[in-house]
């Protein structure tokens, strides 16, 4: 006996039986299809728009802030430069200021120095005429005494004192 593509419990249909399991498996096919396109495909689809669109503003995002970061990179190099040449102007600066502060020293020492040397010159000089001068005095005196005793009379100590610094300045 031949096996029939229904099997043996084919039914009514018999050997036909595959044209309505055909029809209801599209049935059933369509009417899921329409369901899940209804409950499952809209959300679906919903969901996927939605994580395109977190991605495309992630990466839009990541773009900008890289370009931020770019930007504040330059700017800190550009702070570092500017920082550095600032602060070699002003050790430089500091530099010239040190050496011209001791230039001002080193001249303000030599003229103290010049003004208390001139000073000590000075003073030498004033000590030495009233020593020379002194002396000159003291010499009269003592010649007029000198003179005195050897005449043995007393002269006129105003009228001796003028010949002797005369005979002196002669000298």
């Amino acid at each position: 006996m031949p096996v029939m593509a229904g099997g043996s419990d084919a039914g009514a249909y018999g050997e036909n039986a595959a044209a309505p399991m055909a029809i209801i498996a599209w049935v059933c096919f369509l009417t899921l299809l329409f369901v899940g396109g209804k409950v499952a495909w809209k959300p679906i689809l919903a969901n996927l728009d939605a994580r395109e669109t977190r991605i495309r503003e992630s990466l839009e995002n990541a773009a900008r802030i890289e370009s931020q970061l770019a930007e504040a990179e330059e700017s800190r190099k550009k702070l570092l430069s500017d920082a550095d040449s600032s602060a070699k102007a002003i050790i430089t600066e500091a530099k010239e200021t040190a050496v011209k502060l001791a230039k001002e020293i080193n001249e303000k020492a030599k003229e103290e120095s010049q003004a208390l040397r001139d000073g000590a010159l000075k003073d030498i000089e004033n000590a030495r005429s009233q020593a020379v001068s002194s002396l000159r005095r003291e010499s009269a005196d003592l010649a007029v005494t000198l003179a005195g005793k050897l005449i043995g009379e007393n002269l006129d100590s105003e009228k001796s004192r003028a010949l002797t610094d005369k005979l002196i300045d002669n000298l």
